[in-house]
């Protein structure tokens, strides 16, 4: 900030395997249930409030610094675009924790990567986000082997670190079993990311081609129809931006849409 008039971002190293998530999107972008909107508003409230929370001497007593919640649900759900949404709302910069860097075969190398994560990011008010945390916090096994050991004693590392940190962590799983009950249990939120109903799909089918392009055809049916999370209609609308620029034209086309569908349908191995 002294030399250059701006925030230093560090560069994604060896050192510090993490890199910034931006977005163009805001909240109104989103479409989320009930549920998951409660969640995120408990969030949001620490993010704002969570510095004034801890200055009062009678509540910090009894509240350990941070704070720690998980986000669950099917891929394409949003977890990670929602942390960087978080993130721009709060004006805070959110990284994202590489844990395949992370995570060493090399006794100590774990844990020697880990402390150079937090000792980077201690004190800067930043949002520390783990996708596919049950890489790390997968439910542990009985030390039958030196590796099981030396695995468990990674985990018991990170978990350390995560509740010494003073701001928030948000750890991202497709699916919540996968996470040992006893780090569930440490926790301040668990949010779930469910797949969109009929009419969440069709908001986001409207929020997406709305104003991206020209069609006279209805976009309900296609939302009742064909059961997509919002990263999978993201997708379609990617085709069909291709599909219309090499005809030159801004006008999609039913096709172009069900073309994209399957596409998508395609990666699951389903056929429509």
């Amino acid at each position: 900030m002294l030399t250059q008039g701006r925030p230093y971002y560090p560069h994604y190293t060896s050192s510090f395997p993490a890199k910034r998530l931006t977005t163009q999107l805001t909240i109104k972008d989103t479409v989320y249930d009930d549920h998951t909107w409660s969640g995120l508003e408990d969030l949001q409230g620490w993010i704002k409030h969570g510095g004034e929370i801890m200055t009062d001497h009678g509540i910090r007593r009894y509240l350990k610094r941070g704070y720690r919640v998980l986000f669950y649900g099917p891929p394409g759900t949003g977890k990670t675009m929602t942390a960087a949404i978080l993130g721009k709302e709060a004006k805070l910069d959110v990284y994202q924790v590489d844990l395949s860097t992370v995570i060493s075969k090399y006794i100590g190398e774990t844990e020697k990567n880990l402390a150079a994560l937090f000792n980077m990011a201690e004190n800067k008010n930043w949002i520390l986000f783990f996708d596919e945390a049950d890489a790390l916090f997968g439910k542990r096994t009985q030390a039958q082997s030196s590796n099981d050991q030396f695995a468990n004693q990674q985990v018991s590392y990170l978990l350390q670190r995560i509740e010494d940190f003073d701001g928030t962590v948000i750890l991202a799983s497709n699916f919540k079993d996968n996470i040992d009950s006893a780090f569930l249990r440490r926790f301040q939120s668990i949010v779930f990311f469910p797949k969109p109903s009929a009419d969440q799909r069709l908001k986001l089918w409207e929020k997406y081609f709305n104003g991206s392009f020209e069609f006279k055809f209805d976009l309900e049916p296609i939302a009742s129809e064909f059961e997509l999370t919002g990263g999978s209609i993201i997708n379609v609308l990617r085709y069909c931006s291709i599909a219309t620029r090499k005809r030159g034209t801004r006008k999609v086309e039913l096709e172009d849409i069900y073309t994209g569908i399957r596409k998508e349908y395609q990666k699951e191995g389903i056929t429509i």
